[in-house]
């Protein structure tokens, strides 16, 4: 867990540093929040990864709108392998 924390903090460290330095003064008021969202879910997802947990995920949000129909599909297109 601690490699895993290690990598990501280098990561993180790394991107916003450069981006700090690379958009200084280039970016308006709704970019930055724009720009902070994304960091945060890319956050999340990451500390999600690090301490191994099941916590909710970007596939459980796309599960809601798209779970029944990729259900559907799914069992229409299974095939019996074994005959």
């Amino acid at each position: 867990m601690w490699e895993r924390c290690l990598v990501i903090a280098i990561a993180f460290g790394g991107v916003l540093l450069f981006d700090g330095f690379a958009l200084r003064g280039k970016l308006t008021a709704r970019d930055k929040i724009v720009y902070g969202s994304i960091v945060l879910i890319t956050l999340y997802g990451a500390i999600d990864f690090a301490m191994n947990q099941d916590w909710p995920d970007y596939l459980d949000l796309a599960n809601i709108p798209f779970g029944k129909a990729a259900k559907t599909m799914e069992q229409l297109l299974q095939t019996d392998w074994e005959r």
